[in-house]
């Protein structure tokens, strides 16, 4: 999944309003650091179904070859809930029933997995880098806030999917319904999405961004064309506060975006990070589940009678990722809004199919 936040509440007037009176707060500094990851001790997502397919659409997703395979994902306790950190990472975490379907001396190449757009973690995120230092915030200063975690809490809930999941600053990890925000996916900005590998299905990179907003435009000359697409979401320490959010046709006090469009992704300090997924769809108010498309690591052909395996594997190392914010007014000493936000991070996947 790949989270946009762009930061703009950086020395703006903005007012505060309360009942019966108006407060006036000049020169707000706001900082967010790039994300920081952790590895859950569990992670539980719900498979809706999964296809093995010849072809698909780039457009849209849908698989469009003549013997294209639906399959039943074979969970039945936890309310059909898979803990992928419950196993060994390469381990099979889940399975699936209806391979008995699949048709001999036909090619596959690509398979369609459709999940629940809410996943159960539970863990922490240190303010720390992959190598154990600092992490920094967006402006590339060290981050110098004063949280020293960001911890999953079941009492945490967001189920709207236009405002931010956040973590807790303290306490034990509990288990939380992450749920995944509203925003565009590639059937709303395919770009330069290529189905043949991921090395070349680099979705909105930053040579072809067409789901980013062009902020000189919008706030220098309200011409808002480019955030039409987008879907921008509320964070609710800020808005407790007295900030507003972007919006389609305004800049806001502060933007906070999502697009699950662009397979291309950045660590934050340059570094592309390989994905197996190809092809991601976007989630609105209505979607139950996200789609995820992955190019199988060769073709597969079944020759054999016997019905094949079809296994999926899990890491869930840097499962969890958590994003630090910090906002003061100038006048006040200190931090007025310090808080952290948390959703699902990189875990990886391994499909398997043998007769």
């Amino acid at each position: 999944m790949n989270y946009i936040i762009k930061l703009l509440l950086l020395k703006i007037t903005i007012l505060l309003f309360a009942f019966t009176n108006a407060i006036a707060n000049s020169n707000v500094s706001g900082a967010w650091t790039y994300g920081a990851y952790g590895t859950p001790t569990v992670f539980k997502v719900k498979p809706l179904s999964m296809e093995l397919c010849a072809s698909f659409d780039i457009s849209t997703g849908i698989c469009n070859g003549e013997n294209d395979v639906t399959f039943t994902p074979n969970v039945t306790e936890d309310n059909g809930r898979c803990d992928l950190a419950g196993v060994a990472p390469g381990a099979v975490a889940c399975t699936a029933a209806g391979t008995e379907g699949i048709p001999k001396n036909v090619t596959y190449n690509y398979m369609k997995a459709t999940i629940s757009r809410t996943m159960w973690l539970t863990g922490s995120v240190e303010p720390k880098d992959a190598n154990g230092d600092t992490i920094q915030w967006q402006n590339d200063s060290n981050y110098n806030g004063s949280l020293s975690q960001c911890v999953t809490n079941s009492s945490n809930t967001n189920t709207n999917g236009s405002s931010a999941p956040l973590g807790s600053i303290s306490g034990a990890p509990s288990e939380q319904a992450i749920y995944f925000m509203n925003g565009p996916g590639n059937e709303d900005f395919y770009g330069n999405a290529n189905a043949e590998s991921w090395s070349a299905s680099r979705g909105n990179s930053q040579d072809n961004p067409l789901a980013t907003p062009d902020w000189n435009a919008g706030c220098g000359s309200n011409d808002f064309t480019t955030f039409q697409e987008l879907e921008f979401v509320s964070v609710t320490p800020l808005d407790s506060a007295g900030y507003n959010s972007a919006t389609t046709s305004s800049c806001g006090n502060y933007s906070y975006y999502n697009d699950y469009s662009g397979v291309w992704q950045e660590d934050g300090t340059g570094n592309e990070i390989t994905r197996q997924i190809i092809w991601q769809s976007g989630l609105s108010s209505s979607d139950e589940g996200l789609v995820m498309i992955y190019k199988l690591t060769s073709p597969y052909t079944r020759t054999s009678d016997t019905p094949p395996t079809l296994k999926m594997a899990f890491d869930v190392t840097g499962g969890l990722r958590a994003q630090f914010a910090q906002y003061t007014a100038d006048e006040d000493p200190s931090p007025g809004t310090e808080f952290c936000t948390i959703d699902v991070g990189r875990p990886s996947v391994t499909i398997t199919i043998s007769d």
